[in-house]
């Protein structure tokens, strides 16, 4: 008997057997040398699908973004922001303004093959490890950069954070309502370019597999924000502004958010014509049929208006459940609004691995946003969290560099390399015995040579 569609989707991509697949960037060696989210993010996407990222931090401080507690909270010593954006890497410590902390650097950089940082234009490249010096001795080197407003032109000496770019886009203009602007959260304006990142990256290695040849990769995050956004080209060919239409969408109409009569809220956006019969019919409205004939006309302002209105109306006469049911039953888009509760309890995003619990030596059991996409062959995975500041260390220069204890006692001794202070994003949990961690004591007295897995 033929398998049916649902069935064999559902089983090919079932998260029981992640672990059990290959990875896709298995082999693919990644220096991660940014901070904050912008370029962490692209080498957390990357180590989800199997590459070796190594996160390189300055020593005792590491990345500033450990500090990032939302708030005040930290989580077992840590900050639960800086953990998202950092699962699945390995952590050591350089000081590059040292001369040993440059040639350490360089020796990695020419046995990888991917070179994130994020940095001011001509910071790293001031420091001697930028792409015109990593190219001379790994010509296969792929090397990103990702600034604010690019690596040249007027705007590249300016720094740029989530909200300046968001700002510096338009996308703060447009998220608001008539005569406001508001800024979307969580680090959209860092996130969403570093995804645009990890397609260039991915788009230079295949580029790199059909010729040997590496290249450089100029990313801006305005410019990407830019990408996504249609407005301009809108005015260019009409003059006419949109503007901002805080929660409609001038594309869809009726559209917006709706409170319902138990004091929650849902989301509806008619699309096509065949979307508004449906909606006419749960709402026992089909009268409405001869006066919005078509979806041209629904969209003219002012129908777009009036039909809002008259949606409105009818959602605050229904809980939310009724209407999510009336939706399934007469098949129109809409949704009901998830807080982060909701998301975090909702059965069938853990099913599919939207979100992911992860049961981590260190830190125990946290859920974390699943994987970019799922590939039924090669799917991602989290297979552990981030580590204190350095934890890798050892593990990383005796295995890749081959140096022996003693140099690694003189570079700490030097200063060159380093661990954490004991503050709190910095310093593994107060319960953990880290004398007796064999990653973190690789090859040293009392330490064994075991891989992290």
């Amino acid at each position: 008997m033929k398998e049916d569609y649902f069935s064999f989707t559902q089983r090919i991509f079932s998260r029981d057997t992640v672990f059990e697949k290959p990875e896709a960037l298995n082999g693919i060696r990644v220096l991660d040398i940014g901070g904050f989210v912008y370029g962490p993010h692209i080498g957390k996407v990357l180590a989800q699908f199997g590459a070796e990222v190594i996160k390189i931090e300055p020593p005792f401080d590491g990345d500033a973004y450990r500090m990032g507690f939302i708030h005040g909270r930290a989580w077992k010593y840590s900050s639960p922001l800086f953990q998202c954006v950092n699962t699945g890497k390995y952590f050591v410590t350089i000081d590059f303004r040292k001369p040993e902390g440059k040639e350490l650097f360089m020796k990695l950089a020419q046995i990888s093959d991917i070179v994130i940082e994020n940095f001011r234009a001509g910071i790293v490249d001031a420091w001697g490890i930028g792409y015109s010096e990593v190219s001379k001795i790994n010509p296969r080197i792929i090397y990103i950069s990702c600034s604010g407003y690019g690596q040249f032109g007027p705007l590249k000496f300016f720094p740029s954070q989530d909200l300046i770019a968001q700002t510096a886009s338009g996308i703060a203009f447009k998220t608001g309502f008539p005569g406001k602007a508001y800024k979307l959260p969580d680090a959209y304006g860092d996130h969403l370019p570093a995804m645009c990142g990890a397609v260039a990256v991915l788009a230079a290695l295949l580029y790199r597999k059909r010729t040997g040849r590496g290249q450089y990769i100029d990313l801006s995050q305005a410019e990407c924000l830019i990408r996504i956004m249609h407005d301009f080209t809108y005015i260019s060919v009409t003059g006419k502004e949109l503007s901002n239409t805080g929660n409609v969408d001038p594309t869809m109409s009726p559209s917006g958010i709706f409170k319902t009569c138990d004091g929650k809220f849902v989301a509806l956006a008619i699309a096509t014509d065949e979307q508004f019969t449906a909606l006419l019919k749960a709402m026992g409205r089909t009268d409405l049929a001869t006066e919005f004939e078509s979806t041209f006309d629904r969209l003219k302002p002012d129908s777009l208006m009036k039909l809002n209105e008259i949606v409105e109306g009818w959602v605050k006469t229904k809980t939310e459940r009724e209407i999510i049911k009336l939706g399934m039953e007469y098949r129109f888009p809409v949704a009901r609004l998830l807080d982060d509760v909701g998301i975090l309890d909702d059965e069938w995003r853990r099913e599919r691995g939207s979100v992911v619990e992860v049961d981590d030596e260190m830190y125990g059991k946290a859920v974390f946003p699943g994987p970019v996409a799922m590939l039924h062959k090669t799917p991602g995975r989290i297979k552990w969290l981030a580590r204190p500041v350095g934890y890798h260390n050892r593990y990383v220069f005796k295995n890749l560099l081959g140096l022996s204890e003693e140099e690694i006692k003189k570079l700490e001794k030097k200063r060159v390399i380093g661990y954490w202070d004991n503050v709190p994003g910095c310093a593994p949990p107060s319960y953990y015995n880290i004398e007796k961690d064999p990653i973190f004591k690789h090859g040293s007295v009392g330490g064994k040579d075991e891989q992290e897995s």
